[in-house]
């Protein structure tokens, strides 16, 4: 999309490349969406747009996904109670299961960066050469 069309608090289809060259979609411009973008070539997802950046012509969206990983930062009490050091910042992280052992998905919310022209309106129709993500359960 043109950059001018692109609005804060809409959301669009992003539809990632197969290809990411390194020369174009640097760390630098992308940031930390470099390595989960690279998972997700060929792929397309609702982006709800969150910021826009004129200058390097990226938007920060946020995704929607679904996980059964968890991750809790224990209390002081619970990492006494484990006999662990004081002072320490503690987190267990692992998965959520029901009580069938289960697994048990739950929403999870991240932000990515990606270059504008990746972005279409949600209405428009998809390239025949990009799956849903959902369906391959990347995010």
């Amino acid at each position: 999309m043109r950059t001018k069309d692109v609005r804060v608090g809409e959301t669009y289809r992003c539809e990632v490349p197969f290809a990411l060259p390194w020369r174009r979609y640097r760390p630098e411009t992308m940031g930390d969406s470099w390595w989960p973008l690279s998972w997700l070539r060929g792929t397309y997802f609702p982006l709800s747009v969150v910021d826009v950046d004129i200058a390097a012509r990226t938007a920060q969206g946020l995704v929607m996904g679904a996980s059964t990983r968890v991750t809790v930062e224990l209390t002081e009490d619970q990492a006494r109670e484990a006999g662990l050091p004081p002072g320490g910042r503690y987190r267990v992280s692992g998965m959520l299961l029901d009580v069938e052992g289960e697994p048990v998905e739950l929403p999870r919310i991240s932000t990515l960066t990606v270059p504008l022209r990746w972005l279409y309106p949600v209405d428009t129709p998809v390239s025949s050469s990009h799956h849903d993500a959902s369906l391959r359960g990347i995010h």
